[in-house]
């Protein structure tokens, strides 16, 4: 009865006492040091009680399994929460600040050409276009570049007066002009042959005021469909090459069709 009383006092008091304050040591945050340290020491700490009292066989493997893991790599001396701190402070390096920087800018780039462009996307940008033919010739001439046929090739001298000054706006590049023949024959119901272009840039006078100009490319037709043709319409057309948008294709509002003469024109010059 005395050694079984014995036993319970040194299991309440003085065998309790020591695995108290070890505990209570364990669970104390050291002084100057870090929250997580403190809990990987709790956790060496739990994993040592266990081994004391694990059986010898399995605190063997348990030893040489650490042995195999190798020593943990010692912390630096900063503190582990100084991760956040360092964390802030690479995201302030100069690289990053070129990033948002940059990403900042080619937002605003592209606000500011949405905005450009929505702002004249639905301008009219037809303007009145006077045309005068003041010479035609008709020639039949070998073609050289298809069959060894005589097709029929005519010659326009014509004048363009037009104010294209309400086309340019702050979405306009340059305008590229260009004059184009329609009529229709027996062989094909259209026929679109473009006989003079010109380019305008921003900048450049937008008045139009051209006296005697020649077609600039040649008026050959497939087969003798020009020859006699009252219904060769003359149409001055652009392309408006805008900064930032859709290429728009216009056509002026001012059109003139040429008669066609009834025979072929003998002289070589012209």
């Amino acid at each position: 009865m005395a050694v079984a009383g014995w036993w319970r006092s040194q299991a309440a008091g003085g065998g309790a006492g020591p695995r108290a304050a070890q505990s209570l040591q364990l669970a104390r945050p050291p002084a100057g040091g870090c929250v997580r340290e403190a809990r990987a020491r709790r956790g060496t700490g739990k994993e040592a009680g266990r081994r004391r009292r694990a059986p010898p066989e399995r605190a063997r493997r348990s030893r040489r399994g650490s042995h195999r893991a190798g020593p943990r790599p010692e912390r630096g001396p900063g503190c582990a929460c100084g991760a956040g701190l360092g964390g802030s402070a690479a995201m302030n390096t100069v690289l990053s600040r070129a990033n948002s920087l940059f990403a900042f800018s080619l937002s605003v780039m592209a606000a500011l050409t949405f905005g450009c462009f929505i702002t004249t996307a639905f301008k009219d940008r037809s303007v009145p276009v006077r045309l005068h033919v003041s010479r035609i010739m008709l020639k039949n001439v070998e073609d050289f570049t298809g069959p060894r046929e005589r097709s029929d090739l005519g010659f326009i001298t014509f004048d363009i007066t037009a104010d294209l000054e309400n086309i340019f706006d702050w979405n306009v590049k340059q305008l590229f002009l260009y004059l184009s023949a329609e009529y229709s024959t027996k062989n094909n119901a259209l026929n679109q042959v473009v006989l003079w272009d010109k380019i305008v840039l921003r900048g450049d006078n937008p008045k139009l005021l051209l006296k005697d100009m020649k077609t600039k490319y040649f008026f050959f037709d497939d087969g003798n469909g020009l020859k006699g043709n009252r219904n060769v319409t003359l149409t001055l057309s652009w392309n408006v090459v805008p900064n930032a948008g859709i290429l728009p294709l216009v056509t002026g509002s001012g059109h003139v069709s040429v008669p066609f003469p009834d025979t072929y024109e003998i002289t070589k010059s012209y």
